[in-house]
């Protein structure tokens, strides 16, 4: 998704979520085990994006923000958090969110102006 007057950053971050009981529900025990031990190993060598959340932000020239972010991910060279934030409409979600946001700002804006006007200002 490109819009032309917001920037989009993909970051990962760390997930708080346990590996064990969260990473795979296969209904095959040793298989699920297989995953999160391979993914344990992997966060254990420093491998950040073994099981981490995704985060997209949109941000205008202004320096306002939009977040949108999915947890419990597992990325790989074959799946990255950009494929993981396009799959998952990351984008769109984080563009909506700076939309509110701004939609926010905008009402807290004109009720400070009236609040400046019955100052005397």
């Amino acid at each position: 998704m490109k819009h032309p007057n917001v920037t989009f950053e993909v970051t990962i971050e760390s997930e708080d979520i346990p590996v064990r009981g969260n990473c795979m529900a296969s209904g095959d025990d040793a298989f699920d085990k297989k995953c999160e031990d391979e993914i344990l190993e992997r966060l254990e060598n420093g491998d950040d994006s073994a099981w981490c959340c995704v985060k997209v932000t949109a941000r205008t020239a202004g320096g306002f923000e939009g977040f949108a972010c999915i947890g419990g991910c597992t990325l790989s060279d074959d799946y990255t958090a950009e494929q993981c934030a396009e799959e998952h409409g990351l984008r769109a979600e984080a563009l909506d969110n700076l939309r509110t946001a701004l939609k926010n700002t905008s009402k807290e804006g004109k009720r400070a102006a009236e609040l400046l006007k019955d100052l005397g200002q």
